[in-house]
């Protein structure tokens, strides 16, 4: 390899972890947050009101797959548009997977203001 190929090479292997990192920091909180509620709604089970539990069970398994699943997809977007452009696959989908994170948050941020909005406040 040139010095050439040998610092683009070097450059795109920072971006993608500088990428990745990114996506890690991002995910984390709302990880936290998943495991906050599943441990929450497992220590407030109910023992008679099994359609209660039930329902709990199911959001806490759309969340975990919104989680698992936007940064994902997300990732399997970038690389499919670097591969049909021709371009390098891995910094497309570092930025495929980080956009899906950043699209979480705002998914997320969303959610929160219109619960809020709807929400009435009696004191």
């Amino acid at each position: 390899m040139t010095d050439s190929a040998a610092e683009t090479a070097r450059r795109t292997r920072r971006t993608v972890i500088t990428f990745l990192v990114l996506t890690a920091v991002l995910l984390l909180p709302l990880l936290a947050g998943l495991w906050y509620a599943a441990d929450d709604a497992l220590q407030h089970r109910s023992a008679t009101d099994w359609r209660a539990n039930h329902q709990t069970r199911k959001s806490l398994e759309h969340a975990a797959m919104l989680l698992v699943g936007v940064p994902l997809a997300g990732a399997a977007c970038g690389w499919t548009g670097a591969t049909v452009l021709g371009r390098r696959t891995g910094v497309a989908t570092a930025t495929g997977a980080m956009l899906g994170a950043i699209a979480l948050w705002i998914l997320g941020i969303a959610a929160f203001y219109i619960a809020f909005s709807n929400a009435t406040f009696d004191f």
